[in-house]
């Protein structure tokens, strides 16, 4: 996994026209109007100086939607609930997995079943909460 846990220089986005919403199907002309400006950076990273975005490699997420060359949004100093996804250092090693913690016990789960739950034998350092995942499909 590839990642850079610093806070980089971000460029302004001009953001993009919000036309409406879309049933997978045709737009009727009323749901054409335009209804707002969307700006991605603003959308995505609500807190951009303690947010960064890692390049995804493995399938271990693929049940929840995180395919292998996804970007996730990353938010350190944010607590985790249960079932959040979390990105971790746990026993030396960093991994994306569904975080879980009853009774005092924390486990992190996969969204694979071809992945064992991991339960931290020595250490685990919480690095963030993934807040966005992002796709891109044809350049």
């Amino acid at each position: 996994m590839k990642h850079h846990l610093g806070p980089s220089s971000r460029p302004q986005s001009s953001g993009l026209r919000l036309a409406g919403l879309v049933v997978a199907g045709f737009p009727s002309p009323a749901e054409e109007e335009l209804r707002d400006i969307l700006s991605f950076d603003d959308y995505l990273v609500p807190r951009p100086g303690a947010s960064f975005v890692l390049q995804v490699s493995g399938d271990s997420m693929s049940g929840a939607g995180i395919l292998p060359g996804d970007l996730v949004v990353v938010e350190k100093g944010r607590t985790p609930r249960n079932g959040d996804i979390v990105i971790a250092e746990v026993d030396g090693r960093h991994t994306m997995k569904s975080f879980f913690r009853e009774r005092g016990r924390v486990t992190l789960e996969a969204a694979n079943p071809k992945y064992p739950t991991l339960v931290p034998q020595s250490e685990i350092r919480l690095i963030g909460v993934v807040t966005a995942c992002v796709r891109k499909y044809a350049l």
